[in-house]
């Protein structure tokens, strides 16, 4: 299997003929917007008929990247299905570029079938081409008198992840009901039309037409102009091209200010400039060539301090050239993998461990790589693709899944949960909650291997009549046999911890209440560790009154695992005690309940350690830090990435928590983070809320 780079954003398409409507509304298909979901068989949810020519809207002009394709899949009749097709992209619906020619294999037939270009083959690509409509035009089909097709999927493209590559770009956008919250004019001073985008010898962005239809144009009222870079991003160089209608030089942006952020809140200036009119000419050379001292932004903002006179202000283009060192962007294909339609349909919490107790390992075959999943709150039933809505809903408070190999793969994803009204993991004995009619339960902290055991911590959760109506009262853990490399799902055994003495909690003070099982790292050989001292780290967090969560370390020998009495603490002064502290050591502040550390696999930080959690729990930034030891402070905080709150899907959906990163799902080079949305009630309703969103640290690649 061929490792592919991951895609850019999903394209929601708008078929010009009602009737073709059914290839792009997600019906039939197993989850909402991956290019690794997979078709059904059920002719209903697919099209079949004589038509020969498709078009589809995008609702503006875009840098179009991928196109996937499901061949037509009813049992007995893929005959109908496609052969040979030629693809085009038009600015206008009227003009359309060179087409692309691509072919198709028949499909199977029955449930499960996979998009053309995964895998065996390169998928049909436009290479960053700008355009509005997508045109296909049926060359062939494999016999059938009627044309068919199951689905289609079309990405934005996006750059390759090196240094000096010019960064997919959008304005600040959003998809909701259908309709774009930015309109399509916005896109144009970010979405390449009308502009030669390289030199091949120099690398250099060259020049602008003269089309306004390929310049934006706005009202004089307009204040600044806001650049989504879709990423993290270092960025070296920023180029804009002023105005360059001949008939309109008069609306190009005279003076500006130009500034970068991770947030859209706090803004970091780069300066005031002056922009030169446009010339007028068919091929204008850059207004303003920036050099950037490569600051990672998330966005640039050009505020608009004066323009030349005209009745309307506009600008032709932007590009961001990247710079060198980390980014984070997002990675659809595992975010798809959490996004079902049918069955276990979202979850929060979510930590994963591979099965034999390795994160990192290239000698590892990948078909033998077992990976575990633990979910806490998990929503099941059905998703309705077209419309989002859920129907059969069911509330369980802990799931598991289990996925094999080292990709994405829906198919070698499997999901493991009970009935409703139960969970994978509950306390035993049963004990009844604080408010009437309710039982304890339990949440999901971070799962570990050790030996031939897999463990999970218990996180014991009280229901509370508070405006949060939960509270964490202890913490448990879990013990599952592992035998020929499956989990043995009936040898669960419960460790509860010990009351009277507390070790893994304590919540009797309650200006200073503590629990571990937040994260935890195996500094142990067996497990893969970098200079290895044989202790596996546990972290928690003291909830300290008028000081928020404070990160906290305890350790143990593996031999001593379940000896919780034997579990050593990090105290004030810096000692490992075997007692609880009267006060801990912070290692950090204002870390999350669920968090993650672990080892720096290259670089100049290599063997360092990564703590990665949400800010103050609840927020849309997800922050880094390094220690030198798996017990040391973690010190000189990063913002890896800010959700974007303007992002709104159906539903109110913008409550963000519990990042982490995942080793066990992570290839050299790269380092997976996860963080959850949330909708409140509306997560009963909507698909696309209460799910984990995945993100990729990577480094850029030098050539």
């Amino acid at each position: 299997m061929n490792v592919l780079q991951e895609v850019g954003r999903f394209l929601p398409l708008t078929a010009l003929k009602e009737e073709q409507s059914v290839l792009v509304n997600n019906l039939g298909m197993s989850g909402r917007e991956g290019r690794n979901q997979v078709h059904n068989a059920r002719p209903e949810d697919m099209y079949r008929g004589t038509d020969s020519e498709w078009i589809f809207d995008i609702g503006h002009v875009d840098r179009v990247g991928e196109v996937y394709l499901w061949n037509y899949n009813a049992p007995g009749e893929t005959h109908h299905g496609l052969r040979e097709i030629e693809a085009s992209l038009s600015p206008d619906g009227v003009n359309y570029g060179e087409p692309e020619v691509y072919t198709l294999g028949e499909a199977s037939g029955i449930d499960g079938l996979v998009a053309e270009g995964l895998h065996e083959r390169e998928p049909l690509s436009f290479r960053g081409q700008s355009g509005r409509y997508l045109k296909i035009k049926i060359l062939e089909n494999y016999g059938g008198e009627f044309n068919g097709l199951s689905e289609i999927r079309l990405f934005r493209y996006r750059q390759p992840g090196r240094e000096d590559e010019f960064l997919s770009l959008s304005p600040i956008e959003r998809f909701n009901n259908g309709v774009w919250s930015a309109e399509p004019s916005d896109y144009n001073f970010v979405n390449g039309s009308g502009l030669n985008y390289r030199d091949a010898d120099t690398n250099i962005p060259l020049v602008h037409d003269n089309n306004p239809d390929h310049m934006f144009r706005g009202s004089t009222r307009l204040f600044d102009l806001v650049i989504d870079l879709q990423g993290q991003y270092p960025i070296s160089e920023i180029f804009l091209w002023n105005y360059n209608d001949p008939d309109h030089l008069d609306y190009g942006l005279k003076d500006i200010k130009v500034s970068y952020s991770h947030d859209m809140s706090r803004w970091t200036s780069l300066g005031q400039f002056e922009l030169p009119k446009g010339d007028g000419e068919e091929a204008m050379v850059p207004s303003l060539r920036l050099d950037v001292d490569n600051v990672h932004a998330h966005y640039v903002r050009i505020e608009i301090l004066s323009h030349y006179g005209g009745e309307s202000l506009g600008l032709s283009e932007i590009a961001i050239r990247a710079g060198s060192g980390w980014y984070v962007d997002y990675a659809p294909d595992y975010t798809a993998l959490l996004s079902n339609y049918e069955g276990w349909t979202g979850a929060d919490g979510i930590y994963t461990v591979n099965l034999d107790g390795i994160d990192y390992s290239p000698e590892r075959e990948p078909d033998e790589q077992k990976t575990f999943f633990v979910f806490s709150d998990t929503i099941t039933g059905t998703v309705n693709g077209e419309t989002d809505i859920r129907s059969g809903t069911g509330f369980i408070n802990n799931s598991f899944a289990l996925l094999q190999g080292q990709e994405p793969d829906v198919q070698k994803m499997s999901f493991i949960y009970p009935t409703v009204g139960s969970a994978a993991i509950t306390p035993n004995p049963p004990a009844p909650a604080t408010q009437a009619g309710k039982s304890i339960y339990y949440w999901l902290g971070d799962t570990f291997v050790q030996g031939n055991y897999l463990y999970v911590f218990a996180l014991r959760i009280d229901t509370v009549p508070t405006s949060w109506g939960f509270e964490q009262i202890g913490v448990d853990l879990a013990r599952y046999e592992i035998k020929d490399g499956q989990v043995a799902w009936d040898s669960l055994t419960l460790l509860n911890d010990q009351r009277e003495a507390a070790r893994l909690s304590l919540i009797s003070d309650p200006n200073s209440k503590w629990y571990f099982g937040g994260a935890v790292f195996q500094n142990t050989a067996e497990a893969g560790a970098q200079d290895p001292d044989g202790y596996i780290y546990i972290y928690g967090y003291n909830d300290v009154q008028n000081q928020g969560r404070q990160l906290i370390v305890a350790r143990v020998l593996p031999s001593d695992l379940e000896h919780f009495t034997k579990w050593e603490y990090l105290d004030s002064e810096d000692q490992w005690v075997s007692e609880i502290p009267t006060k801990f050591k912070h290692l950090h502040g204002d870390v999350a309940p669920e968090i993650s550390v672990s080892q720096i696999q290259e670089g100049d930080d290599k063997g360092k350690f990564l703590l990665v959690w949400q800010n103050i729990t609840v927020s849309s930034t997800i922050k880094a830090a390094v220690a030198e030891s798996p017990f040391g402070v973690f010190g000189q905080d990063v913002i890896l990435y800010t959700h974007d709150t303007t992002v709104k899907i159906q539903g109110q959906a913008n409550t963000t928590y519990n990042a982490k990163a995942h080793p066990a799902l992570s290839k050299p080079g790269e380092l997976l983070i996860t963080y959850n949305i949330n909708g409140g009630a509306d997560a009963f309703t909507y698909g696309d809320i209460y799910r984990p969103r995945f993100l990729r640290l990577a480094t850029l690649a030098s050539e």
